[in-house]
């Protein structure tokens, strides 16, 4: 099967090309597979992903990542979690990516992180927990790891696979990490069981990953779909910080309208943006959204996406948000 990897004679030249460089400069360097012994399992950043790096489109709903109460069932979405009870965190791994085609066992890790846009690896991170001596066959395999849900926010997770030939390259950056390697994966998905009339609140962070000193941004949210905005009501307050910052750099904004000191409500379904916001690197500030069903939303199903891009309209990560009715 390695007559369908592309890249095998450009993966020899270059590592060819390392192994003389790193012996001119005095270093030996480490052992590497050939391609043909190297494994390439990979966990999809979205529904489109078939394991090329860097990965394109949405990166932070990956569809092999779920968090359900069953450890045996895969729910179809995620369930809403409890905090301080058991969930399960359901992990689909994929044999074989375009860059290998062996066999061979590996490790899969599990984080958590504050629910929002951004956080540095590692630092910001939390660990969960481990699979190891894990066999991936050709096709899928689904590894499940139970989590005790921490008392306190609404979470992101993050996945990484791990096996000897088969190791990702990091750096600060969540959002780079997980658009360049496709053993790593991130999940920012709230399920959010909504009452007519009677607004949900999530707390969300954004800030900077990188390792610039500063970055300014814009927060943009997309309701692919049916909107909720109509038969719903999504607001975001800002809080002191955020909105002080969105004034000085002039209010600029578009589908919001002001309805308080530091509070925006979402006007157009479509696409909505605040723009203009600088943060620090290493920064994660708070803010608090929330979702009010009018009677028109009975019974439906809604998508919200709040997405952090940068200066040049680029995705540094979001927060996708699955509203359904709550079960009476």
């Amino acid at each position: 099967m390695i007559s369908r990897n592309p890249r095998r004679r450009r993966t020899l030249l270059a590592s060819a090309v390392l192994a003389a460089a790193t012996l001119f400069a005095g270093i030996a360097p480490a052992v590497q597979a050939a391609p043909e012994a190297r494994a390439d399992v990979f966990i999809r950043d979205n529904t489109s992903d078939v394991g090329f790096e860097p990965s394109s489109g949405s990166l932070y709903s990956s569809p092999d990542i779920r968090v359900c109460f069953s450890p045996t069932i895969l729910c179809a979405t995620d369930d809403p979690i409890v905090q301080g009870s058991t969930a399960y965190i359901h992990v689909t791994l994929n044999n074989p990516g375009p860059y290998g085609d062996a066999l061979e066992k590996g490790t899969l890790q599990v984080y958590y992180t504050k629910q929002g846009t951004v956080a540095q690896w590692s630092s910001q991170w939390t660990y969960i927990g481990s699979a190891t001596n894990v066999d991936v066959p050709y096709g899928t395999k689904r590894v499940v790891i139970p989590w005790k849900v921490p008392i306190g926010s609404h979470f992101c997770l993050l996945a990484r696979w791990l096996s000897p030939t088969d190791l990702p390259t990091e750096g600060l950056s969540t959002s780079a990490n997980a658009r360049n390697n496709n053993n790593i994966a991130w999940h920012n998905v709230n399920a959010v069981p909504f009452r007519i009339k009677i607004p949900e609140f999530r707390p969300i962070v954004f800030g900077w990953d990188g390792p610039d000193p500063t970055a300014v941004g814009d927060i943009v949210f997309t309701q692919p779909g049916r909107p909720f905005t109509g038969p719903g009501r999504i607001t975001i307050d800002l809080g002191p910080d955020l909105a002080a910052r969105w004034r000085a750099a002039g209010a600029k904004g578009e589908g919001v309208e002001r309805v308080g000191e530091t509070e925006l409500a979402i006007v157009n379904p479509q696409r909505a943006r605040i723009s203009g916001l600088t943060f620090k690197s290493g920064e994660q500030v708070g803010a608090k959204l929330s979702f009010t069903a009018g009677a028109e939303a009975a019974g439906g199903q809604y998508t919200v996406h709040v997405t952090q891009v940068d200066q040049r309209g680029e995705e540094v990560g979001g927060v996708e948000y699955r509203l359904t009715e709550a079960r009476q």
